[in-house]
């Protein structure tokens, strides 16, 4: 019981990691079934998913009383044991969730995040496994305190990780779609090293990205050098993800589809590219903090994908409504002119609101999201008003990437909305508009 019970809370650390380092809502485990007299987890230790993507994970750890009286040869006898025991197992899981479709009754399953929670509230959180499963690859981690050097030879279906490689792999890559990558990678390559030479395995295969994109001008890696990883940067931009799902546990979408589409797209975006992001939210956010009244920008992360981001401070606005109806309006006129400009149909704009909360009461931050996608998400936007947000905030262009300040004659109507000519309102650099 002293070894099932130190499995159990190694399982809760691996998936503990892959939820704190990656992304909480994309780590999931199923209801457990009975088995003889028993229960198993019919999602193995877990599973990995975003999209269409994921991968099993099995767990094998060895007590550490126990293990660190092991001789040498002992704990050899007992990675291999394990090693092809959790293999076993996660190959059953992954039949398991084929059979099941097969059947018409698809496994359901839940974030881990959510696994405290009542089971009516759980309910809502539910994922139903509809999607191929066939080529999931299984993750194996072992942990042992005398873990030896040893070759377990190479799968094209499996992984076996280090608990210690494991969370180091996980601090690099910082999401589940960079997890799910890099296993796909080290499959489809062949890059086969001794357990527990991760760190050599990790350094030959972004040594191969630089080679690839060796000569460009524009494109970077897509493993991220560990000598130059930017951790406040990761952490900024994975703070805006963490808060996708609030920590009351209550998520304002109309489906749990509606927030699982836009942890996707965070999620999605490459290691080297989240530390750009978040260190652009820093200043961002700092503008304010500098005596700007609002301070937004929009970066383009892929060719139709853009992220919007726009903070404030409460005490500029009459309300929270008021403030989310603006950011909202914003958030539409920028996907409107990205479409105007030249973007493709499906692009994506997704909106990532801040409003900063000052007052003594209720001090704290608020997130707000908006998505969009294609040109059936747009809503027109009258004209005064566009005419309106143009001047406060600008004209972005999709193809150059930049945000123009309107010309806007001094005969006009100023776009405040005070019915005077802009000469002599807001043109002056003395209105109030």
């Amino acid at each position: 019981m002293v070894t099932e019970k130190h499995g159990r809370e190694r399982e809760d650390q691996v998936r503990a990691i892959a939820a704190k380092l990656g992304v909480a809502d994309f780590v999931y485990s199923a209801h457990p079934v009975r088995k003889g007299a028993g229960h198993r987890e019919a999602s193995g230790d877990g599973l990995l998913l975003v999209g269409d993507s994921g991968a099993v994970l099995q767990v094998k750890a060895r007590e550490p009383a126990r293990g660190a009286m092991d001789l040498p040869a002992r704990a050899v006898t007992w990675v291999r044991k394990n090693a092809a025991k959790a293999a076993e197992q996660g190959v059953g899981t992954r039949r398991e969730l084929a059979r099941r479709q097969n059947a018409r009754s698809p496994m359901i399953v839940y974030p881990v995040r959510a696994s405290d929670m009542p089971d009516d509230t759980k309910a809502r959180y539910a994922l139903a496994i509809e999607q191929p499963v066939e080529d999931w690859p299984v993750i194996v981690i072992l942990d042992h305190p005398k873990l030896p050097a040893i070759d377990l030879g190479f799968r094209t279906d499996l992984v076996w990780f280090t608990f210690a490689d494991w969370g180091h792999l996980q601090r690099r890559l910082r999401s589940t779609t960079a997890t799910l990558n890099y296993v796909r990678r080290i499959l489809r390559d062949g890059a086969h090293v001794m357990l527990g030479d991760e760190r050599a395995r990790y350094a030959a295969l972004r040594s191969a990205d630089e080679l690839s994109v060796a000569g460009s001008a524009t494109a970077v890696p897509y493993l991220v050098d560990e000598e130059d990883f930017d951790e406040l940067g990761a952490d900024i931009f994975h703070d805006v993800i963490d808060k996708v799902w609030p920590h009351d546990g209550i998520i304002p979408w109309q489906s749990a589809s509606e927030y699982r589409a836009i942890v996707e797209f965070l999620d999605a975006v490459p290691p080297r590219v989240q530390c750009t992001v978040g260190r652009w939210i820093l200043r961002k956010r700092s503008e304010i903090h500098e005596g700007r009244h609002t301070s937004s920008g929009l970066i383009g992360l892929e060719l139709r994908d853009r992220l919007l981001f726009a903070c404030t401070r409460f005490r500029h606005w009459p309300s929270e409504q008021d403030w989310f109806a603006e950011f909202s309006l914003l958030t539409n006129l920028r996907h409107i002119q990205a479409l105007e400009s030249g973007a493709p149909d499906d692009t994506v704009t997704l909106g990532v609101g801040v409003l900063v909360d000052d007052r003594a009461d209720k001090r704290g931050v608020e997130y707000s999201f908006v998505m969009l996608k294609g040109s059936a998400s747009a809503a027109p936007v009258p004209k005064d008003l566009r005419r309106n947000f143009e001047w406060r905030y600008g004209i972005h262009n999709h193809d150059a990437g930049t945000t123009l300040e309107p010309q806007i004659a001094p005969e006009a109507l100023c776009p405040c909305f005070s019915g005077e000519k802009f000469g002599a309102c807001c043109g002056t650099g003395t209105g109030d508009g």
